[in-house]
């Protein structure tokens, strides 16, 4: 669901056009195509698309464009995460994995009224949220064996994410220590501090419930640290044929066990088809071939999945109970509109905990999760 476009299209042509003059002595005189948002942009940023055409060193270059701007009234998050996510999408840059090539970065407000980065346009295809991948779209039209590779094309990006050397990158610091040593617990810890902003109901006993067990079984020998992509899915990846081109969306970058992004990778997934009662797409690998696969690809064996999976779960409950209050808030849904992903995502987290020997309580929240239909 993409963040309105809440700007006038050409009055931002005409600023970022000033913008480009800034910077004339680097490119001269740039000129502008139209300004548009793409389809499956995320609800936490807000994406600007276009063409722009300029001299340089003699030479008339095109290149298509997008911007990234941080941002400011619809926040997903609590902390201001920017300036990392411009680091780090540069020094991810020089490592050979496939993200947005960062051309130029605006530090301050006065042009956009927020800061925003300017990248070369990855363009290719992204399996949507809404309406999921699974019931309808371009992953749903593929033959079977296509949607294999789709999938495990985002297992093997993620393999390359986790076989970066934090410290050798310079992607240590993302480090937490005032949250405690690297790992689970710092992950946790970190997480939870934030819990007013994100404003779970105080009536949610399935979240009260997952967060008794998550702080009961923090792991304790969980190996190497690796950098964490964080919203690790097929849904911020842009693909090109079946190969992933660019993985995207880096704000919930952290350090710990890798095991974190891989089960939000199959948490997710998920959720986008159990969890809204939609039939999973034959073809994707399952639970255990995706392990296998990322396992094999990242030289580890996988160590406390399901903490892992519980923690997904519990996370992604919270998250959507923040994006519920800025839906309503925002106006974009009409009023009275009973959107399920809050509670979706809490059923699913109550299924998660029982899978896992929680005595987890199934009332005080919503009705039962959705059953998948079958037609």
């Amino acid at each position: 669901m993409p963040v309105p476009l809440q700007r006038d299209p050409d009055l931002t042509r005409a600023v970022l056009t000033h913008w480009f003059g800034t910077r004339s002595d680097e490119i001269g005189a740039v000129e502008l195509g139209p300004v548009t948002v793409p389809e499956e942009a995320g609800f936490s940023g807000e994406i600007l698309l276009f063409d722009a055409e300029w001299t340089e060193a003699g030479t008339r270059r095109w290149q298509a464009l997008a911007v990234r701007v941080a941002p400011t009234g619809h926040r997903v998050f609590p902390e201001d995460f920017w300036d990392g996510q411009v680091r780090l999408l540069k020094l991810l840059g020089d490592t050979g994995l496939p993200v947005p090539r960062v051309l130029w970065d605006e530090p301050s407000a006065e042009y956009l009224g927020a800061p925003f980065l300017v990248m070369e346009r990855v363009d290719g295809q992204v399996p949507a949220d809404l309406p999921s991948y699974h019931r309808q779209g371009w992953l749903a039209e593929l033959p079977p064996a296509d949607r294999a590779a789709v999938w495990n094309g985002g297992v093997d990006a993620l393999a390359a994410v986790h076989r970066l050397d934090p410290k050798e990158t310079g992607a240590d610091f993302l480090d937490r220590p005032e949250f405690g040593p690297t790992g689970s617990g710092q992950l946790l810890r970190h997480f939870t501090h934030h819990l007013d902003f994100y404003g779970v109901a105080d009536d949610n006993t399935t979240a009260d419930a997952a967060l008794r067990w998550l702080h009961a079984h923090v792991p304790d020998d969980e190996g190497s640290t690796s950098l964490l992509w964080g919203d690790a899915r097929i849904g911020n990846i842009i693909y090109v044929g079946t190969r992933p081109s660019a993985l995207l969306d880096w704000e919930m970058a952290a350090l710990g066990p890798a095991e974190a992004d891989l089960a939000w990778y199959l948490h997710m997934d998920r959720h986008l088809s159990e969890g809204i009662g939609a039939c999973r797409l034959t073809g994707l690998p399952g639970r255990a071939e995706t392990v296998a696969r990322w396992e094999e690809r990242t030289g580890r064996t996988a160590r406390h999945l399901p903490y892992h999976e519980v923690f997904a779960a519990y996370r992604f409950c919270v998250i959507t109970a923040r994006v519920a209050r800025l839906l309503d808030e925002s106006g974009i849904l009409p009023p009275g509109t009973n959107f399920p992903l809050h509670r979706n995502a809490t059923a699913l987290l109550g299924r998660v905990l029982e899978e896992n020997g929680s005595a987890a309580p199934s009332r005080g929240y919503g009705p039962a999760l959705q059953r998948p239909r079958t037609a």
